[in-house]
């Protein structure tokens, strides 16, 4: 997996876009459906850099069991 950063031509908006469309391309592989995933309509400052964070919003029940067993099969 590689991450796009602004030095490769993108800005940080659209790093984000597309870390964000890796994120859920590889959760959809592994099950797990994020309804409300989307990007953080206001980026935040870190460390003097512009942040962009991804909203995986908020997930009903069985999304959580099936994100949990996931999380638990990757530890093994």
């Amino acid at each position: 997996m590689s991450v796009t950063t602004p030095s490769q031509g993108r800005t940080p908006a659209e790093a984000a876009r597309e870390a964000m469309g890796e994120l859920a391309d590889a959760a959809i592989a592994a099950g797990v459906r994020f309804p409300s995933l989307r990007l953080d309509p206001k980026p935040v400052g870190e460390y003097g850099v512009l942040a962009h964070l991804i909203d995986l919003g908020r997930i009903n029940l069985a999304t959580s069991k099936r994100l949990t067993e996931v999380l638990e099969a990757a530890r093994r």
